[in-house]
């Protein structure tokens, strides 16, 4: 008996260490991190700074946009960059058009990619003001593709339901097998007594 208490005990200390160490934190993979705009809402014409690290040093960078939304116009024209001594790459850019963009920094060599996103203001033409001299629009302002959605969970923030679910099938499983063992040793017992 003190030997299938302590298999049992052994198997639910090693089916729950292993979802320890999984949820100590967020581990993003190498090159998955995001880039930054120094403002994520701002009017036609106005500047931002995009920024990005991760690069291979002296990469050539290439930089992108997307425009989606707002009345029509383009995007500002692609460009190229090149990583600085720590890979870090910083341009300025300006809107002459209004809409929502997204800005996506690709490295030529590391194939990294870094990018954020802008919603540009077609200015304050009747649709008030924000307080901040800015006008109206229907875009929300992020700062960085994880804000516009893709949500990061604090390190130790809670289990996964998933994984709650599984270590509750997996617990349900070793309670049967042990209840089986236990009922095959008694009537192993019993049956040697008669």
């Amino acid at each position: 008996m003190k030997r299938t208490i302590a298999t049992i005990v052994l198997a639910g200390t090693v089916m729950f260490a292993g979802a320890t160490s999984a949820m100590a934190s967020t581990y993003p993979a190498p090159g998955d991190e995001q880039g930054t705009v120094s403002d994520g809402t701002i009017d036609r014409g106005e500047t931002i700074t995009f920024s990005g690290s991760g690069y291979i040093p002296g990469e050539t960078v290439n930089i992108t946009f997307e425009k989606r939304g707002g009345p029509r116009g383009s995007a500002p024209a692609n460009f190229s960059v090149i990583a600085d001594s720590n890979g870090a790459i910083s341009a300025n850019i300006t809107f002459e058009d209004a809409g929502s963009y997204t800005i996506a920094a690709v490295g030529t060599k590391s194939g990294n990619v870094r990018s954020a996103r802008v919603a540009v203001n077609n200015g304050n033409h009747g649709r008030g003001n924000d307080g901040n001299g800015k006008g109206g629009s229907d875009f929300v302002a992020v700062s960085s593709v994880t804000d516009a959605g893709t949500v990061v969970g604090a390190a130790g923030a809670g289990a996964d339901s998933g994984m709650v679910i599984w270590g509750l099938v997996g617990g349900g499983v070793l309670a049967a097998g042990t209840a089986s063992v236990v009922v095959a040793r008694r009537r192993a017992g019993t049956g040697a007594t008669d």
